[in-house]
Order: C-alpha cells, then sequence, then structure tokens
C-alpha cells in the first residue's frame, strides 16, 4: 500500500513538472514561506552560494537547481526558473546583494 502512495504521489509530481508547476512556483513573495520551507531552500542552496565565483556562475549554478536571480526594487530576488516567481530575497537566504557585490563585483544587467 505505501509503494502504491509513492507511485502516485511520483505521478503527480512528474505531471506538475509537466505543467510547469514545481514546488516553489507558490512561495510568493507576498505570502513568505514558513521556517522549515525556508530552511530546505537554504540547504539546497548552499553549495550554489559557497562555489560561485562570478555571477555568471552563480546564475549557471542556480539554474541548475531550478532557479534564477533578478534585481528589483534594489534587492537581489531568487526566482523559480519555470513559473518565474519571486520566492525571496538572497538576504533572506543570508547572502544580501551588498555581500554579494563585494564578492563578484556590482552586479552585471541581465536578460
Amino acid at each position: 500500500m505505501q509503494n502504491d502512495k509513492r507511485t502516485e504521489l511520483q505521478t503527480l509530481e512528474s505531471e506538475d513538472l509537466a505543467y510547469g508547476q514545481t514546488a516553489w512556483g507558490c512561495a510568493q513573495m507576498r505570502a513568505r514561506l514558513d521556517s522549515e520551507a525556508m530552511t530546505q531552500l537554504r540547504a539546497s542552496l548552499s553549495a550554489p552560494m559557497t562555489k560561485a565565483d562570478s555571477w555568471p556562475s552563480l546564475r549557471e549554478l542556480l539554474r541548475g537547481k531550478g532557479f534564477d536571480m533578478t534585481p528589483r526594487a534594489g534587492r537581489l530576488r531568487l526566482v523559480d526558473l519555470q513559473s518565474r516567481v519571486e520566492i525571496c530575497t538572497f538576504g533572506l537566504l543570508g547572502h544580501p546583494r551588498a555581500e554579494l557585490e563585494k564578492r563578484f563585483g556590482g552586479f552585471p544587467q541581465m536578460h
């Protein structure tokens, strides 16, 4: 019975991805993530945030995890790659824009 539920859940997750849905697609800036989801997100992005040595490498590593970044209103925001939903600021992830600009230089124009 438990295997049937896992298979059903995997099928539903696959169908969601086929329609452009991700687990982060509903995590909009207005409705902040709960602490558990934020902890999971920080853990998932720890390696890319640590390994990146430039803005282009950070963007490439984030995209490999299904995310992107965009500047808005003076802040750098994490964006779900498929849904384009803004999830949170990099400051909430523990990596404020000012810190990243010290590491990589000024934020480049990205299209």
